[in-house]
C-alpha cells in the first residue's frame, strides 16, 4: 500500500495564493477508493493528500468513495473524518458508481451547497454532471487512460463497454469541462486517445518518502574521482546488489517480465536479492512462476532469507521506505502508468529506476540521469545488468543517486494542492458569469512555475498572459472553435510539458 499522506500542512499557508480562496467553500471529491481500502494505491494517495490540504486551507471537504467488503470489524466505517476530510463510503467495486451519484445528488437536496466537484476517474467515470446543476463547477482528474487495460481484465464485450464509457461517454457527459492530468503522457492521451475537448492542466503527484532513522543506502563504498566520500554503507564493503519493486500485483504491472530476467542476472550478480512490496490478485501466479524458476522457495514468504525473490505483501510506509533506502535499484516493468509514483518515491530516497518507455514511466524516469528506460519488446535483463554494473561503481552510483533525489525533490503535495486549487477556483470564476475574471489561461503558467523551471516557466506564463487579451485564454478553454483553437491548445500543452518536465 502506498504511504500515508498525513504530513502536517506547512505553517506558511499564506505563501499559497489559491488554496486560501477555497476557505468556506464545500468541495466534494469523488474517488473509486480511499486510503483505507486494502487495494489503495497512487490515485488514493493523490486524492487524500490534496483533499486534506484543501481542508487545512479552510474548505469543507467531502470524499465520496466505495466501502470494501468485510465484516463489521474489518471494513472501515461508513462515515468518518480523516485529517479534516469527511469520508463517506458505500458501494463495492462497481456499485460505488450509482452509490456515489445518489449520495452526490442527495447533498444538494439536503441543503448542503456544493461549490465544486473534483471528479477523479479510474477508467469508468462517475459522470457527476448528470446529477448536478449545470452551474456547478466540475474538474476531472485523470491519472491514466485505460483503453488498453480493459481487455486485460474483462472479456471482450465487457471490455468494450468500459472503453465506450471512458472515451465517447466522457466526451458526451463532461464536454469542455477542465481536465487535470498527472503527467505529460496522460495529457497527450486525454487529447489523442479519449478526444476530451476541455483544457488539460498538469498537476503532478507529490512524493511521500523519507529515509528511516539509522538506514543507509546499500551501495559500494569508495571515493569519487575528486576524493569526496561516495554514498556508502558506513565505509564497509558493499553488500550484494538489491532490487526493490513496489506496487500492486496486477496484470498490467507485468512483474513476470522481471522474474523471467532474474536467472541470468543471478549468474552475473551473485547474491542478488529482489524484494517485492505489494499484493494483489496476481500474487499466487507470480509466486508459482518464481518457484518454477528457482527464485523462491515453496512457502514464499519474507522469512526465507536465502531466496532471490522475497515477498513482503502490503507494508506500512516506514517498512517500504526502509527497504527502498537500502536498495541499489527499483524496477517497474508496467504496461503503463499515470505517473509512476513508486519510481518517484524511490528517487526521493536516492534509488534510480529501470522501467519501460511507456506512458507515465517515461515521464517519471529521466533516461540516463535518474535511471534507464527500456523500449517495449526489449528484454529487461540487458538493461538491468548494465544498471547494476554501473551502480557497482561508487562515483557513478553517487551521481545517479544525487540526481534522483534532486529530481524527486521538485514534486511536493503542497505544490500539487495549490495547482489543483488554482484550476478549481478558475472554473468557479468562469461559471460565475461573463464578467468573472478569466484565469484558466494563467493556470497553465502556474502549473509550469510550480514544476521546477522558474525562469523558463515565468517567461512562458508571461507569454500566455500576454495572449489573454487577444483571446488565447478563451480559446484554450474551447470557447472558440476551428483549427486555431486546436493549434493553440496543442502549442500551449507542448510548451508547458517541455518547461515543466525537463531537468535544469
Amino acid at each position: 500500500m502506498m504511504g500515508s499522506p498525513s504530513t502536517p500542512y506547512p505553517a506558511g499557508l499564506g505563501e499559497h495564493r489559491y488554496l486560501p480562496t477555497l476557505a468556506g467553500r464545500h468541495v466534494v471529491f469523488l474517488n473509486w477508493r480511499d486510503q483505507e481500502h486494502p487495494q489503495a494505491g497512487g490515485a488514493e494517495l493523490f486524492c487524500q493528500s490534496i483533499a486534506e490540504r484543501f481542508a487545512a486551507a479552510g474548505a469543507r471537504v467531502t470524499l465520496l468513495t466505495s466501502r470494501p467488503a468485510g465484516d463489521g470489524q474489518s471494513a472501515p466505517p461508513v462515515a468518518e473524518s480523516v485529517a479534516g476530510v469527511d469520508v463517506r463510503r458505500g458501494g463495492g467495486t462497481f456499485g460505488v458508481y450509482p452509490s456515489v451519484l445518489g449520495r452526490l445528488a442527495s447533498l444538494g437536496r439536503a441543503g448542503h451547497r456544493v461549490d465544486a466537484v473534483v471528479d477523479c476517474q479510474n477508467g469508468i467515470p462517475f459522470f457527476s454532471p448528470l446529477v448536478l446543476p449545470a452551474s456547478t463547477p466540475v474538474v476531472q482528474v485523470l491519472h491514466h487512460v485505460h483503453q488498453k487495460q480493459f481487455p486485460l481484465y474483462f472479456p471482450g464485450p465487457v471490455a468494450r463497454v468500459g472503453q465506450l464509457l471512458e472515451a465517447p461517454g466522457s466526451r458526451l457527459v463532461y464536454g469542455r469541462r477542465p481536465v487535470v492530468v498527472v503527467s505529460p503522457s496522460t495529457r497527450a492521451e486525454a487529447r489523442d486517445v479519449l478526444g476530451l475537448p476541455g483544457p488539460r492542466f498538469l498537476v503532478p503527484n507529490g512524493v511521500t518518502a523519507s529515509v528511516p532513522s539509522g538506514v543507509t543506502a546499500s551501495v559500494p563504498s569508495g571515493r569519487t574521482s575528486s576524493g569526496d566520500e561516495a554514498d556508502t554503507v558506513g565505509g564497509r564493503p558493499a553488500p550484494a546488489p538489491t532490487i526493490v519493486c513496489v506496487g500492486r500485483l496486477v496484470a498490467h504491472k507485468r512483474l513476470h517480465l522481471l522474474l523471467d530476467a532474474l536467472p541470468a542476472l543471478v549468474t552475473d550478480h551473485p547474491g542478488l536479492t529482489v524484494h517485492v512490496v505489494g499484493d494483489g490478485p496476481e500474487r499466487e501466479r507470480l509466486v508459482a512462476r518464481a518457484v518454477a524458476l528457482g527464485l523462491t522457495s515453496d512457502r514464499a514468504d519474507d522469512s526465507h532469507n536465502g531466496d532471490v525473490v522475497r515477498w513482503h505483501g502490503y507494508t506500512d510506509a516506514a517498512t517500504r521506505d526502509r527497504l527502498l533506502a537500502a536498495a541499489w535499484l527499483t524496477v517497474n516493468p508496467s504496461h503503463g502508468e499515470g505517473w509512476g509514483l513508486s519510481v518517484l518515491e524511490a528517487a526521493a530516497l536516492g534509488v534510480p529506476a529501470v522501467a519501460f518507455r511507456v506512458p507515465g514511466l517515461r515521464d517519471a524516469v529521466r533516461d540516463g540521469t535518474t535511471g534507464w528506460l527500456v523500449d517495449e519488446g526489449v528484454p529487461l535483463a540487458g538493461t538491468i545488468n548494465a544498471a547494476l554494473r554501473t551502480l557497482a561503481d561508487p562515483p557513478a552510483a553517487a551521481r545517479l543517486r544525487a540526481a534522483a533525489r534532486a529530481w524527486a525533490a521538485g514534486f511536493t503535495w503542497d505544490a500539487s494542492a495549490e495547482l489543483l486549487a488554482r484550476v478549481v477556483t478558475a472554473e468557479i470564476d468562469r461559471l460565475a458569469g461573463p464578467d468573472a475574471r478569466d484565469d484558466l489561461g494563467a493556470a497553465f503558467g502556474a502549473t509550469a512555475r510550480a514544476a521546477g523551471r522558474p525562469r523558463r516557466a515565468a517567461g512562458l506564463a508571461s507569454r500566455v498572459g500576454g495572449h489573454a487579451g487577444s483571446g488565447l485564454s478563451a480559446r484554450v478553454r474551447g470557447r472558440a472553435g476551428g483549427g486555431t483553437a486546436a493549434r493553440d491548445r496543442r502549442r500551449v500543452d507542448d510548451e508547458l510539458t517541455h518547461a515543466a518536465f525537463t531537468l535544469p
